[in-house]
């Protein structure tokens, strides 16, 4: 992957990867964040968005990519360690993408950006957003019903077995077996993926979680000039619609789009989301 393998140089405890030298030369980046328990390979369609004078980088998140498992995410440090990155480089725009927990930050990044940098042209593309409390409590709620659920249909209490069944409906929404396409597309995605899927255990969801838990969205008048656009899988079993509608309806200026069909692994299952996330780039600000 060219973020990852292109800095060497970069500290464990530094979230951030990104090439030095290509930042230098341009006049924007792009940033993807991924979601718990997730690599920033999930996030690898962001490389085709590099050009000589657009940079990509990536927040690694703990336990990933060479980050120190033992760290927690911090949602406001997150957010203060990529604000750095723009205020340390002369950039004009910032597009940060986040998926789920990832999509948080990119959004308490924005609120840092425009305070320190207001010059600064920020987007945000937000896949699969996490929500405010007591959405996250609820959605781990949800979780757990939902793999006593897998447990019953994959009639094993073997952990991995029961995770991937809970994933096909986490990727599909609960009527994933309904109809044969959708059965064909999530047996498809799980056997390709196998050998990437995480599960939570060993305290790391608990450490990528614990923050998010007490997260309300603090002061999103913050969000005033930033432009905001949410992608959210229409059947999503984590994050539900109607609640992820209530809370874009409260930031400025916000817009999102439902795909049906899809729950909340849409950056995976629904690969047209980063043509529309790419068509976004050349986007001018609303100042």
């Amino acid at each position: 992957m060219t973020a990852c393998a292109a800095q060497q140089t970069i500290p464990p405890s530094d979230p951030l990867l990104y090439d030095s030298n290509e930042l230098a030369q341009a006049d924007s980046v792009v940033i993807g964040i991924p979601g718990a328990l997730t690599s920033v390979r999930v996030l690898r369609p962001i490389d085709r968005m590099k050009t000589s004078k657009r940079a990509v980088a990536y927040f690694r998140l703990p336990g990933f990519d060479g980050r120190p498992k033992e760290e927690s995410i911090i949602l406001d440090r997150a957010a203060a360690r990529i604000a750095r990155l723009v205020q340390t480089h002369d950039l004009r725009r910032i597009d940060l993408i986040g998926h789920s927990t990832g999509a948080v930050i990119a959004l308490e990044a924005a609120k840092h950006i425009r305070a320190a940098s207001p010059n600064v042209d920020v987007h945000v593309s937000a896949i699969s957003t996490a929500l405010p409390a007591p959405q996250p409590v609820l959605a781990g709620l949800r979780g757990a019903a939902g793999t006593v659920a897998a447990a019953a249909r994959a009639r094993s209490l073997n952990p991995r077995k029961v995770w991937l069944e809970y994933y096909r409906r986490l990727a599909y929404g609960p009527d994933v077996d309904t109809r044969a396409e959708t059965v064909e597309a999530a047996d498809a995605l799980v056997a390709a993926n196998d050998d990437r899927i995480e599960l939570p255990e060993n305290g790391l969801y608990r450490r990528h979680t614990r923050d998010l838990r007490r997260w309300t969205n603090p002061d999103p008048d913050a969000l005033k000039g930033a432009q905001i656009t949410f992608y959210h899988g229409a059947v999503d079993p984590v994050f539900p619609p109607w609640a992820t509608r209530r809370f874009v309806d409260t930031l400025p200026d916000a817009r999102v789009t439902f795909i049906d069909g899809h729950g909340h692994l849409i950056l995976l299952t629904y690969p047209q989301v980063w043509d529309r996330i790419t068509s976004t780039l050349n986007e001018p600000s609303s100042d």
